[in-house]
């Protein structure tokens, strides 16, 4: 199977529904399952493409050279065996992680699996020994910052620079720092 099931701060019995879940290898059903959680980017990257078959090969392509390096993360929440959220997670060392493409398959929205997802993901990167986790949110996206901010992500003052070292002038960093005593669950 290419993903990992991840139990996170619950019984088993408790989430037999919700489950965290790391994707380590990438086949045609990874691609389905994320098409559908990513289906409103997906629309919006699609004029880049001749063909749909074109963007599907492309994105496959992507997440095998994405999930292939041990520092790079796909993680889903998964609500009775349908994938509902996910995101990309990268390790900038140190302890140091970021997420980027946090989203929800939109038939899924506004019931709870992006925090739900946020809240699983960074207590997972805990595991692996996160001190802080940052991400770029995107000029008016409010929908991203209020999810990010319930979650306890904080604006701020620093440029909005990725993993990579591209500067987003539109984007605000936002930062969970992950003390000790930080309750993430």
């Amino acid at each position: 199977m290419p993903c990992s099931e991840v139990t996170i701060g619950v019984d088993r019995e408790e989430v037999w529904r919700k489950v965290l879940i790391v994707v380590r290898t990438v086949d045609d059903s990874v691609v389905e399952r994320l098409f559908d959680v990513y289906a409103e980017s997906m629309g919006d990257l699609s004029v880049g493409f001749s063909s749909e078959e074109e963007m599907r090969s492309s994105y496959r392509e992507f997440l095998e050279g994405f999930v292939s390096d041990q520092g790079h993360l796909v993680l889903v929440e998964e609500d009775g065996g349908v994938w509902r959220s996910a995101l990309r997670a990268v390790s900038c060392g140190g302890g140091h992680w970021f997420v980027e493409a946090v989203e929800t398959d939109p038939g899924a929205r506004r019931r709870g699996y992006g925090s739900l997802l946020l809240r699983h993901a960074t207590e997972y990167l805990r595991s692996l020994g996160a001190s802080d986790v940052t991400c770029i949110i995107y000029g008016g996206n409010e929908a991203s910052r209020r999810l990010h901010e319930s979650c306890g992500f904080e604006v701020t003052d620093e440029d909005a620079v990725d993993p990579w070292g591209e500067c987003d002038e539109c984007g605000v960093l936002y930062r969970l720092a992950m003390g000790a005593d930080d309750n993430l669950s």
